[in-house]
C-alpha cells in the first residue's frame, strides 16, 4: 500500500493548463513574400484569352488548418477588361502553370457573374 501525502484544504491552488502541456498557441499563418500580380495570355480552341490574378484569401480551420488561395479570372482576348470565368488555385501555382494547364483550368472555371445585367 502507498502512502500519499495528507490532504491540505488550504494549499495554494496551482494554475489550470491549456490543455497540452501548458505550451503557448503556435504563431498566426503568414503570407509567403509573392511575386507581383502577372498576366498570362494564351490559346485554347483557336481563341486567345487572358489570365489574371483577380483575388487571394484563406481557407480552412485551426492554427494550421488555413490554405492560401488565389482567384484566377479569364478574360477573352477581344475584352480584356471583362472576366467572363474564374477558378480558384493553391497560392503561388499560377505563375508555374504551363498554357495547357490554364486551358484545363480554363474549361473547369465558374462563369462569372456580371451584375449589370
Amino acid at each position: 500500500m502507498t502512502t500519499r501525502p495528507p490532504h491540505e484544504p488550504t494549499a495554494p491552488v496551482k494554475p489550470a493548463t491549456r490543455g497540452r502541456g501548458d505550451t503557448p498557441p503556435p504563431a498566426p499563418p503568414h503570407e509567403l513574400t509573392h511575386i507581383a500580380a502577372c498576366e498570362r495570355q494564351f490559346v485554347h480552341e483557336g481563341s486567345a484569352w487572358i489570365a489574371r490574378l483577380g483575388g487571394k484569401g484563406a481557407c480552412g480551420t485551426g492554427s494550421y488548418g488555413l490554405g492560401l488561395l488565389e482567384a484566377v479570372h479569364f478574360f477573352a482576348a477581344a475584352e480584356p477588361e471583362r472576366p467572363l470565368r474564374e477558378a480558384l488555385v493553391p497560392r503561388g501555382r499560377f505563375e508555374k502553370m504551363y498554357d495547357v494547364e490554364l486551358t484545363d483550368l480554363l474549361q473547369s472555371a465558374r462563369p462569372v457573374v456580371n451584375s449589370t445585367t
